[in-house]
């Protein structure tokens, strides 16, 4: 069974030493670099746990509107499992801001079972016709990341509960986009996120509007 997840989940950012930056200079912060201590497939690993395995469901309570919230600090935004989903985000100023558009992921006993078939399958499924991400108007930079094969603790009520019934330790297999933003400006700013996936995979479409106070 596949699955695509699109993650504007967003999420955590990473505050660095300094004031908030203007919304265009180097909103992303760079890939080979260690946000507030974790690589970039480490933040992967930590969204995959909210949204699969967390109690509160935050993929599905997306859909209802919900989008997002503060996780240590950061905050990490609603993932659009849908097309055309808007999104009204309050984030204090100064916060960090994680996001993930869209991924894939494979799970022990509904893909495969060995974390070779999972990893296999996680790779071969993030196939895209179109993918973007903007903050603002203005393209933000994307690049796959490999969270690898990693133990999802699926809470009662978890996205994983709800669908497949399954609780406790999931291994699991995620690869994706996400960014890790520094904190914006004070003021309004405006999301934007699609991709639509290659077969059966279906697309998926958010505007977050972002008003940071």
């Amino acid at each position: 069974m596949r699955r695509r997840l699109v993650f504007l989940v967003a999420v955590l950012a990473i505050t660095l030493v300094g004031s908030a930056l203007p919304a265009h200079a180097g909103a992303v912060l760079p890939y080979g670099s260690r946000p507030h201590g974790h690589s970039y497939p480490s933040w992967l690993r930590m969204l995959g746990q909210f949204y699969l395995g967390d109690a509160s469901n935050p993929l599905f309570a997306g859909l209802e509107g919900d989008c997002g919230e503060l996780v240590n600090g950061a905050f990490f935004m609603a993932a659009p499992i849908d097309v055309g989903l808007e999104f009204e985000c309050e984030v204090p100023t100064g916060t960090p801001i994680v996001l993930s558009h869209a991924g894939f992921f494979a799970t022990q006993g509904i893909d495969g079972e060995t974390d070779e078939e999972l990893r296999v399958i996680a790779q071969a499924g993030f196939t895209y016709t179109s993918n973007s991400l903007s903050l603002d108007g203005r393209a933000l930079p994307l690049k796959t990341i490999d969270a690898g094969v990693f133990d999802v603790n699926s809470a009662s009520g978890s996205f994983y509960d709800t669908l497949f019934e399954q609780t406790g330790s999931v291994r699991t297999a995620l690869v994706g986009n996400i960014v890790v933003l520094h904190p914006l400006t004070p003021g309004d700013h405006v999301i934007e996120s699609e991709v639509t996936f290659t077969g059966t995979g279906g697309a998926f479409s958010a505007t977050y509007h972002v008003h940071v106070d």
